[in-house]
């Protein structure tokens, strides 16, 4: 038995007025006529780019180039691991910022571990005081 999830049965349309079978869709029509046209428009695009117009070599590099992204490189911060807690943490990534140590990149991915670190540590606390409220809820009994 098969569960029926819609309110139409297989190959029943709920759109009547919709596209008739066997009609082209238009944007695969367009896609075809524009593959063929491509190397031309390529081309013009190509030359024109050459010639100094810069939204021709724009459109090129956004579109053919994927985007510079920064390198990560590894951070030392001998001052994060002698921190205490994690507010000494925090402070500890500013005060290497402030000083010219690390980039403001780092220092903002270092600050989300941090705070992804504090919100684990919030999350095994209240599962400790939860199973410590259960056991003496069970002891009451």
């Amino acid at each position: 038995m098969t569960k029926q999830i819609g309110r139409w049965k297989a190959g029943e349309s709920g759109n009547r007025a919709g596209r008739p079978p066997g009609r082209p869709d238009r944007r695969a029509q367009w896609r075809a006529e524009l593959g063929e046209a491509l190397p031309e428009i390529m081309a013009r695009l190509v030359t024109t780019a050459k010639a100094g117009d810069t939204q021709a070599a724009a459109l090129i590099l956004s579109r053919c180039c994927p985007p510079v992204r920064p390198q990560r490189e590894p951070t030392e911060l001998p001052e994060l691991a002698k921190a205490g807690t994690l507010g000494d943490q925090a402070r500890a990534v500013i005060a290497a910022v402030a000083a010219g140590d690390i980039s403001t990149d780092a220092a903002a991915e270092l600050l989300r571990a941090v705070a992804d670190a504090a919100k684990a540590v919030e999350v095994d606390e209240l599962h400790r005081r939860l199973s410590a409220l259960e056991g003496r809820a069970h002891e009451d009994k």
